[in-house]
Formats: structure tokens, sequence, C-alpha cells
């Protein structure tokens, strides 16, 4: 008896040793100058999110947030003892209306801040071969009979009939980005298993260049028919540049991430 008193006084003394300890060290962080320094400029590296926007069925994503961390950023400089914006730690500060919250709305835009673009293609070989060739980013509609893990353009289920295996084969090969472009009747099994939903904001065909190029737009989400020719895409990937737009992988665009 006399040793587990000991044992139960020993382990007070150890909590209350730590619990003081960790009392005086955020004490001594508190007020130390470079605390005040870092809490004083965080307001300039500070940034806000942005909201999703929702109207009706459809959602436009918004943008993540980050706030500086001030003790991960004192723990940064404190033997610097001196600010420097380079070792800054930040947090990241999701938007009060998300995508992960409302994976039931339909994404035909990507956000507009990112200055960019995404090409959506299924089954147009040429398209494909010149678009790994030029290393375009596409984003390519694949099944089980398409998908290539040794491929590096970046690929979303489309598969119906066996849509689990082709998630397995993205899974494996590390390359499922949760995504579904709802062009047929893919949708149901999409918002089963909580997938972005997306819808293409431009379909381009054979016949309707002339109409599309001068009404591209950042967070465009341009599907490319497979009747389009190579010509014609070539033409529409100028336009895209010469508008001083980025071509993203569609995971890019509609990402909350900046």
């Amino acid at each position: 008896m006399k040793y587990l008193f000991k044992y139960i006084g020993l382990g007070v003394f150890i909590v209350m040793a730590f619990y003081y300890t960790e009392r005086f060290t955020n004490v001594v962080i508190k007020n130390s100058s470079l605390v005040n320094v870092i809490n004083e400029e965080s307001k300039n590296y500070n940034i806000s999110p942005v909201s999703a926007t929702i109207k009706d069925d459809y959602i436009i994503p918004g943008l993540n947030g980050y706030s500086v961390n001030v003790l991960k950023s004192y723990n940064n400089m404190r033997y610097l003892d001196t600010f420097n914006s380079y070792y800054l730690a930040y947090d990241k500060v999701t938007p009060n209306i998300s995508l992960e919250n409302n994976k039931d709305k339909i994404i035909k835009y990507g956000n507009k801040n990112k200055n960019g673009v995404a090409l959506i293609i299924k089954d147009n070989l040429d398209i494909i071969t010149y678009a790994k060739e030029k290393e375009i980013k596409i984003t390519r509609l694949v099944d089980r009979h398409t998908y290539d893990i040794s491929e590096t353009y970046e690929q979303i289920n489309n598969e119906v009939e066996e849509y689990n295996k082709v998630e397995k084969m993205l899974n494996n090969g590390n390359r499922n980005k949760n995504i579904c472009f709802i062009n047929n009747n893919i949708k149901d099994i999409c918002m089963k298993y909580k997938k972005y939903l997306v819808e293409s904001s431009i379909d381009m065909n054979n016949y309707n260049l002339s109409t599309i190029k001068n009404n591209i737009e950042s967070g465009n989400i341009i599907y490319i028919n497979d009747n389009v020719s190579l010509v014609d895409f070539k033409i529409l990937v100028r336009q895209i540049y010469y508008q001083d737009l980025n071509i993203m992988y569609l995971s890019e665009l509609i990402s909350e991430d900046r």
C-alpha cells in the first residue's frame, strides 16, 4: 500500500509538472515580442475563403482561405528571433458554403478566378494523341476498356455496367478524382457514392467551332465530341491561349484549393 501511494503521488507530481510547464511556456510565448509581431503581420497574409455559389441544382465552386497559425509560425522563427514571412505557417479555412457539403449539386462551371478551362474528351484518339504530344492537360472519360494506368492524362470513371470495377482500377493506380461527368445514366450511381457531379458548360461538335470560340471564358468546362476534327481542336486551343487562359485538368478547375 505504501508503494501504491508513492506511485500515485509521483504520477500526480508528473501531471502537475507538465501542466505548469505548459502554462508557463504559453505565458512566455504569449508575451514574446516576436509573437506580437506575427499577430500584427498576420492580417497582411491571411486570405479569406470564397463561398461557393448555388443556384437551383447548380453550384460554382468557391475557394479555400488561409489563416496564419501563430504558434507554428513562432516555432519556425524563434531561433531567428526575428519576423520573416517565408517561415509563416498556415491553416486552411474552408468556405461556409463548400462543395463538400453540397455534393448533390451539379458543377457546370469552375471558379472563374482560376483563369482556366477544362477540356473533356472521351474517345477522339486523334485529339488524345495530339494532346499527349503537346502536353495539353486533357481529362478523359474512361470505361473498363479504355482505362490505362500508364497514361499521364487525367482519367474519370465513365463506366455504367461495371462502374465499381473501374473505380477499383482508379483506386489501385491512385488516380481516382471522385468526379462523375453526368452525360449519361451514370448520375444515380455517382450520387450514391457522393462523387462531384459535373456537367459541361460548352459542348463542341464538328460544326459549332465558330460559335463557341468567341464565347470561351474562365471556368468553362468544354466537352469535345468524338466527331470534332483535329484541325478544329487546334484552333480551339489557340483561341484559349490567345485569351490568356490556362488549360487545366477538370479536378484542378473545380477544386476549392487555390
